[in-house]
């Protein structure tokens, strides 16, 4: 997979950061802030394009964020909305401009755009507003392309958003992955519901704190109170917590701020959490402010309701599968023409015995035994996938919107078997990732420390369930493991591989 160093310290984007406001009432003020019209200067005769009010009825809104990429702003929390009758998209957060917080300006639009359906299943978005590096948002003219998004209606999204790096010469455009969760309605129930959740990676952060974990939560009026089981990978259970947040309006929606009473204060940003309805859970937190968080891990989660019967297996892996595949902080990001930070992928079109999938295979099984890298070999609980990736006249493209309409062929998601005791829970999944995986492949392979091209394999945990129907899986790869293969910079180095994957069901 995608090597990524661990760097000391505290990911920041230049100075800006986005915070919540207190007492606005998102169902009065949300959709009104969302799609106003922003006509602002993008420079020389440039100007944002009107965006339409939202159509009633057709609007959905999310919470999001809990990814950190350097250079990104909107991977920050923010609101995001779609509109489904005008094909429109939003998304509002609030900027600040120094790290004590003290200088609160009012909610902005960072992003607004349009959006049409692909025959892949995803969402192709355009930008005619984005937010920079410098966390100021400017129209863009002409509209910036390559972004996109995969929706179950009124519960979430996972979506690959764009910020402009203005910072370099010539500028840059920058992944900003993002998950969200329907943020419309506070817990409500004496009865705490389960929930399974993965952590999301954080490059800077030195080891894995939490891989994934159980967490209970119950409500009594505003407090909320999460009793988290965290594990790691392939180790016992780590230390179980209770903690409370509460709940509130804010103007991203119905959230839940840990610790309580921090919403909107002058100290450091509380950690958001939402929890839709709808079964789906994400948790922004910012590692850099220490702590562990509600969860145990320290970075932000995402999460999907546990089932309440054992899953079918069979019909998990027969299913296909949307998503991005995560690996931050990687050295080679952008030489290779594209930003590989985030790559949208896919998963399911194809089986272990597809020609497409036999580079990966023949990848695998010449370097099964061979020490840490491929030690066994995929089974019958696999889904195979990879991302969507094209060549054009200007570069490499991870596009899933375009006219190749099938992902590649170059990962396999071994889930392994379900654990007993916990419905929808594989704490025993493998990653593979095939020598044909770019970049690195053909002029710069992946190479064995044992000499040779190179294929691997990382101990995961991927947790499943079921939204509207639709199964979601995601997958949290150890980021300790250290994969017995070299970076194709002839540094030699074998370094840790921090990656998630994240996937809702094709529908």
């Amino acid at each position: 997979m995608v090597i990524a160093r661990r760097i000391v310290g505290r990911q920041q984007i230049l100075g800006e950061r986005l915070t919540t406001i207190v007492s606005l009432r998102p169902r009065e003020v949300f959709p009104a802030l969302l799609f106003a019209a922003l006509l602002i200067s993008g420079g020389c005769g440039q100007t944002a394009k009107p965006v339409v009010a939202p159509s009633n009825g057709q609007v959905q809104t999310y919470f999001g964020g809990p990814f950190l990429v350097q250079g990104s702003p909107v991977t920050q929390p923010a609101a995001t909305a779609f509109d489904h009758l005008a094909r429109q998209i939003a998304v509002s957060g609030t900027i600040i401009s120094n790290s004590t917080h003290s200088s609160v300006q009012v909610p902005v639009n960072l992003i607004n755009g349009t959006f049409t359906s692909a025959d892949t299943g995803f969402l192709a978005i355009t930008e005619n507003y984005a937010t920079t590096s410098s966390g100021v948002p400017s129209a863009q003219n002409p509209s910036l392309t390559g972004a996109w998004a995969v929706e179950i209606p009124g519960a979430g999204a996972l979506a690959n958003l764009l910020s402009v790096y203005t910072q370099s010469t010539p500028q840059v455009i920058s992944a900003a992955p993002t998950a969200m969760a329907e943020n419309t309605a506070c817990p409500n129930s004496n009865t705490p519901p389960q929930f399974l959740y993965v952590s999301v990676p954080y490059a800077s952060q030195i080891a894995d704190l939490v891989d994934y974990g159980i967490v209970a939560i119950s409500s009594q009026g505003s407090t909320v109170t999460f009793a988290a089981q965290p594990f790691l990978v392939g180790a016992k259970p780590q230390a179980t917590s209770t903690v409370s947040g509460a709940c509130s309006q804010t103007v991203f929606g119905e959230l839940t701020a840990y610790p309580q009473n921090t919403f909107g204060t002058s100290g450091p940003l509380p950690e958001l959490i939402s929890i839709g309805s709808g079964g789906l859970l994400v948790s922004n937190f910012d590692p850099g402010l220490g702590g562990v968080g509600a969860f145990g891990g320290g970075t932000g989660v995402l999460g999907v309701a546990q089932p309440t019967s054992p899953t079918s297996l069979a019909s998990v892996v027969a299913a296909q599968y949307n998503g991005f595949i995560f690996s931050p902080s990687n050295p080679l990001k952008q030489s290779n023409g594209y930003d590989i930070t985030v790559l949208a992928s896919a998963f399911g079109n194809h089986t272990g015995t597809s020609q497409t999938c036999s580079a990966l295979q023949a990848s695998l099984a010449a370097n099964n035994g061979q020490g840490e890298n491929v030690p066994v070999l995929p089974s019958p609980n696999t889904i195979y996938g990879g991302e969507f990736l094209i060549a054009s006249p200007s570069g490499n493209v991870n596009d899933p919107t375009g006219a190749n309409g099938s992902e590649n062929c170059d990962v396999a998601i071994d889930l392994g078997t379900e654990d007993p005791s916990s419905n929808g829970l594989f704490p025993r999944a493998t990653v593979f990732i095939g020598s044909n995986f770019p970049p690195f492949s053909v002029s710069n392979p992946w190479m064995c420390a044992t000499g040779g091209v190179c294929a691997v394999s990382f101990p995961a945990a991927a947790v499943v369930g079921q939204v509207q129907g639709a199964y979601v899986i995601f997958v949290s790869a150890s980021g300790t493991s250290t994969p017995q293969a070299q970076l194709p910079d002839g540094s030699g180095f074998l370094l840790p591989q921090p990656v998630g994957i994240y996937l809702f069901q094709k529908m």
